[in-house]
């Protein structure tokens, strides 16, 4: 009977101090994921605390504690490339970084590294801090599938659903004016009208909706463009320009609301041309898909956003 008791100690001592060694002192360790958006869109998101509601698969308590499942993560430090944090879970913490790291022009890999985890010389101890690490990891994987999934739509990131076209050689008649402070309505639709007039003064026909572009000139200074598409050339005059769309492609998102929503969508579709490190043969601009001078309700104003690019 001793002699099994010995065995039986010697076999649990053995198993004991081997998997003693094999739990280092102290190590760093981490998780990582791949995601289908670019680096400097993801860094928007995640270095703007007011974005983390967007995407974080928690809880929010306030703007530097946030749980997820029965952990809880607190903010301690906002890094351009990243977030110091720590994170409890049942009186254990320990601290991390999360890591946004280039992967290619159009991915990131997110990374949350865990710096300086010193274990316990107490056999018994040790084994508690590797198990509390193992449960850690677990909720850390579960919140980078998370942000997987909604990093990897870019509708979540630029809040629109952006896609590429090819356009067609286009004529237009286009007019330009100056303004103490964004156009409005009645006056984009008063330079639309002259416009329109002028075509029918030329005999041509109008080949689609009314296009606009404004451009901040100054501290008080707005210029407006306006153009309309014709079936065919038309001669300038005066202060009336003859302008193509030649062949190629084209970054294309609508907008449903008034003047701030678009001047955001706007916003949104120069950071994806930039994100995604794109060059332009031409100027932006808006086609007016609703008239805005018989629906009088901005919240159903519908304008499709425009971008010539090089493919």
């Amino acid at each position: 009977m001793k002699k099994w008791i010995l065995i039986v100690s010697l076999f649990v001592a053995l198993i004991t101090s081997i998997l003693y060694f094999l739990i280092p002192s102290n190590k760093n360790t981490g998780c990582k994921v791949i995601v289908n958006c670019t680096e400097s869109g993801a860094a928007r998101k995640i270095t703007n605390v007011k974005n983390w509601q967007l995407w974080w698969a928690g809880k929010k308590i306030n703007d530097t504690l946030y749980t997820h499942q029965n952990f809880t993560y607190r903010i301690d430090r906002m890094l351009l490339n990243g977030i110091e944090t720590t994170i409890f879970n049942n009186g254990d913490s320990v601290k991390g970084f999360l890591q946004i790291i280039y992967y290619g022009n159009d991915s990131t890999q997110f990374q949350w590294i865990y710096n300086n985890i010193n274990y316990s010389a107490n056999p018994l101890t040790r084994f508690e801090q590797y198990f509390a690490l193992r449960k850690c990891r677990k909720n850390i994987v579960l919140l980078l599938g998370g942000m997987k999934n909604y990093f990897d739509r870019p509708e979540n990131i630029y809040g629109l659903k952006i896609t590429t076209e090819k356009v067609a050689e286009t004529s237009m008649i286009s007019v330009k004016n100056t303004f103490q402070q964004y156009p409005s309505t009645q006056e984009i639709y008063g330079m639309v009208q002259s416009v329109k007039e002028y075509i029918q003064k030329k005999g041509g026909q109008q080949a689609g909706y009314p296009m606009l572009h404004v451009e901040k000139e100054g501290q008080a200074v707005f210029e407006a463009m306006v153009a309309l598409p014709t079936k065919s050339d038309l001669p300038a005059e005066a202060r009336f320009e003859l302008k193509h769309m030649h062949l190629g492609f084209i970054l294309t998102a609508d907008v449903k609301g008034g003047a701030y929503s678009v001047v955001k969508g706007e916003e949104e579709l120069t950071n994806y041309f930039r994100d995604y490190k794109k060059n332009s043969p031409a100027i932006s601009f808006q086609s007016l898909v609703t008239d805005r001078l018989t629906e009088t309700d901005s919240t159903k104003w519908v304008t499709r956003l425009y971008y010539p690019v090089f493919q």
